[in-house]
């Protein structure tokens, strides 16, 4: 699960800023496969492993930012140690998930690795927050280290993370947001001084105002890289409450009715127009059309191209 990095390599920075995506490639001169931003904080990486063995990384501690890493596929052999202590020396297999702890410096030793796996950043603010909005939890709250633990949930995210960003646009941020989001409530609900049991705020559904104008502006701008954030100050809601307000309402998480839209758009031009395919994908947002081919599929059972020739008899 860990990246061949070079363990010389140090992260400046870290004590007075979040450790993220670009912070990771810079100070190790690796390049990940793909690397994505939110809106809200959170950033990813994927990263590739080829075969090798006995390789060690280090790093500093950054006291701002959690980093989860978790097995897509693949696997090897790894010891974890933090602050100098031994954590785990295990056998890695997907799913797979560490977590290093803002104020936490990790020191890993693979000893085979082979596969791909995904780095989560998570702000300790993103953290924070989401405690005192999604569950009403007073003063601050801590993740707990568990060691090497199979999460299967955070393996599935991460999978999600991992399709966004190695789509050439860099990812939806909207997906980003939403995965971010949910991730944020993994790790208190599973990893964190919580309870399992404590309870969601419960959410209303969005006001007829709100719900209009998150709609409207979704609609006419639908062919953009919108965020949570976007559309949750349109509702004057923080973007954990418009999440669950918006799904509630609606019926559909925010990411899933932009790609409904964005869809219904496309059928529209398909049906109308003479636009080649590639156009097509780029007229409502996505540039990569294998992607848009993808989605149109999954929704309609058909490619784009069919979908048109089908209208067109």
């Amino acid at each position: 699960m860990s990246t061949e990095f070079d363990s010389t390599g140090s992260l400046p920075g870290t004590e007075t800023g979040p450790l993220n995506a670009d912070r990771i490639e810079l100070s190790y001169s690796k390049t990940p496969i793909a690397k994505g931003f939110g809106s809200l904080g959170l950033s990813a990486a994927l990263w590739q492993s080829d075969v090798f063995a006995n390789s060690e990384a280090s790093r500093p501690a950054c006291p701002h930012t959690h980093m989860i890493e978790t097995c897509l596929f693949g696997g090897g052999e790894s010891s974890l140690f933090i602050d100098g202590r031994h954590l785990f020396h295990r056998r890695i297999v997907p799913g797979s998930t560490a977590l290093v702890r803002a104020g936490e410096a990790p020191r890993s030793v693979t000893y085979s690795a082979c596969g791909q796996c995904m780095h989560l950043y998570l702000p300790d603010k993103l953290l924070q927050q989401s405690a005192t909005e999604e569950f009403d939890c007073p003063g601050s709250v801590e993740l707990q280290q568990r060691g090497l633990q199979e999460d299967p949930m955070i393996a599935q995210m991460g999978r999600l993370v991992a399709q966004e960003l190695e789509a050439p646009s860099g990812g939806s941020r909207m997906m980003l947001d939403s995965v971010s989001l949910a991730v944020t409530v993994r790790m208190l609900r599973t990893w964190s001084s919580l309870s399992e049991g404590t309870d969601l705020n419960n959410a209303s559904g969005l006001a007829p105002w709100q719900q209009k104008r998150a709609i409207e502006h979704i609609q006419s701008r639908y062919c953009e890289n919108l965020s949570i954030a976007d559309l949750a100050a349109e509702a004057r809601l923080s973007p954990y409450h418009f999440i669950r307000s918006f799904k509630r309402s609606v019926g559909a998480p925010p990411h899933q009715y932009l790609t409904r839209v964005r869809l219904e758009r496309a059928r529209v031009l398909l049906e109308t127009t003479n636009l080649a395919i590639t156009e097509v994908a780029f007229e409502i947002g996505y540039h990569s059309p294998g992607h848009f081919a993808r989605l149109f599929r999954r929704s309609y059972g058909m490619t784009p191209t069919a979908y048109r020739r089908e209208r067109n008899t």
